[in-house]
């Protein structure tokens, strides 16, 4: 459970994350399995359908519905990141502090070039 300023500062990485990865000033988030802080979250733009979607947020679960295999999915959790090749990155917690990591060769095979504040964090 993340704290109210941890909340704000992990917000602020999703929707720089959605940005980067989507090319859109405001991305749209579908978000699957519970994350509390940004279901709740007035600061992004939300959808119930994954079509209309920027950026895929999950949780623990890949079972998403069809139609979201070409967007782009982050996970919340390093384990899904690392069990599901389809994930592009995973923003998580750990010893109190967050990490980034994106996957190379998912952002080769969709031609997506990261900002150069985001270079450090391609594994």
């Amino acid at each position: 459970m993340l704290h109210g300023s941890d909340e704000s500062l992990a917000t602020k990485i999703y929707i720089s994350i959605a940005k980067e990865l989507s090319g859109v000033s405001v991305p749209t988030f579908y978000l699957h399995g519970e994350i509390k802080f940004l279901h709740n979250n007035r600061a992004i733009k939300t959808t119930k359908t994954c079509e209309k979607a920027d950026i895929i947020i999950i949780n623990k679960k890949l079972d998403l519905p069809a139609g979201c295999e070409e967007k782009a999915i982050f996970s919340t959790h390093y384990r899904t990141y690392l069990k599901n090749e389809n994930i592009v990155g995973s923003f998580f917690w750990q010893k109190g502090r967050p990490n980034i990591i994106f996957r190379r060769a998912y952002l080769e095979e969709n031609k997506i070039r990261l900002s150069q504040s985001f270079q450090k964090y391609i594994d």
